[in-house]
Parts: structure tokens; C-alpha cells; sequence
């Protein structure tokens, strides 16, 4: 599927609305509020890293819908994926480094009828190669898509999650070369340099 990068700014739920029709298309849906503590277990497991609580996924997605989502094989989730829409206040934390990507606060969250000010790639993981796939295969589609309007950021915790971010979704050190955060800019998504 081509898609064409957005251009004007859109509202969460406008966003939201996007994300779920295109995810669908690869195979993607909600994380279902009974399937959090399994998706979190398995994102810890396979960053080996602390990740939220289940209490903090459910409290995001009660306010973003499309923020977790994941990729059943014959009934079992071997892939998820978290995207934030975040306000302007969350801005200013996220380039310095500071923003709290396992304990979000909920104020910083775009609202259903707010245009969000920046993106973040909350994270990525995956059982199989099948859903690996699946996660590569929708990330350029979102990115040019309900997403393009946006610049993104996120945190690498694991050299393997470093080097997908910067390989395939064109990521690029926001501070630094050895910078652990990442960013990708709407304007290289245009081919603007």
C-alpha cells in the first residue's frame, strides 16, 4: 500500500481513527485491557528493561485508543506496538531527555480534539519472525500516513531496538551520534533536508 505523507496537522482523534483503519490492514488491533499484563510481560521480557504498568497502559489507552496495539498468530500475541500523541508541554522533556516513557503522565497526552504537538514511539517487540515482519512491514505505511504530520521521537533501550529505529523507520540520533534518543523529523519524511 502507498501512502502519501500527510500534510496538514490533525487532531488525536482524527489521528487515532487513521491509525486503527491502516493497522488493520497489516493484521493489527487494540490491545484488549485483559491482555495487558501478558504484553507486559513479554516487552519486558524481550527489552529486558523495566516497562509500565499495566495500570498505565490501560490509563493511556482510556484516553488513545490506537496506543497499544498488537498482532495475533493463531490467537496469541507475538507483536505489539505503543505510539503516543503527545501535547506541547511533553515537548521541552523530550528533547532533553527527561521525558518518563514508563511512568506517562497522562496530562501530557493529546486529547481527542487536540492537534498533537510531537509523536512518541513508545516501543516495539516481537515473538516471531512473522510479527517482526508485520511491525516493519505497517511502520513506513503510519509514518506516511495517519502519522505524517508529525515528528517523532523515542528512547532506544536495546542496541537491537537502536539499530531498527535508525535501519528501518529512519531514525537518527537527536543529540548526538551515541545519543539514546531518537528522532524522526516530518520534514525528512518530505524529503526536506
Amino acid at each position: 500500500m502507498e501512502a502519501a505523507v500527510a500534510s496538514k496537522p490533525r487532531t488525536a482523534d482524527q489521528i487515532t481513527q487513521g491509525l486503527l483503519d491502516l493497522s488493520r490492514e497489516y493484521g493489527f488491533s487494540p490491545v484488549e485491557p485483559g491482555e495487558f499484563e501478558t504484553v507486559r510481560d513479554m516487552a519486558a521480557r524481550l527489552m529486558n528493561h523495566d516497562v509500565s504498568s499495566c495500570e498505565t497502559f490501560l490509563a493511556v489507552q482510556g484516553l488513545q485508543p490506537a496506543s497499544s496495539l498488537c498482532y495475533r498468530e493463531d490467537g496469541a500475541i507475538t507483536a505489539i506496538m505503543g505510539i503516543l500523541l503527545l501535547r506541547e508541554a511533553a515537548v521541552a522533556p523530550l528533547m532533553a531527555g527527561a521525558f518518563d516513557g514508563v511512568a506517562v503522565q497522562p496530562d501530557l497526552l493529546s486529547r481527542a480534539d487536540e492537534v498533537p504537538a510531537v509523536g512518541y514511539a513508545w516501543g516495539i517487540a516481537a515473538t516471531t519472525k512473522t510479527g517482526g515482519a508485520a511491525i516493519t512491514a505497517v511502520g513506513m505505511p503510519l509514518r506516511l500516513g495517519p502519522l505524517g504530520a508529525l515528528t517523532f521521537v523515542t528512547k532506544a533501550v536495546t542496541g537491537a531496538g537502536r539499530h531498527v529505529a535508525i535501519t528501518r523507520f529512519g531514525y537518527e540520533p537527536m543529540r548526538g551520534p551515541d545519543d539514546d534518543m531518537l528522532v524522526s523529523r516530518v520534514e525528512k519524511l518530505r524529503g526536506v533536508s
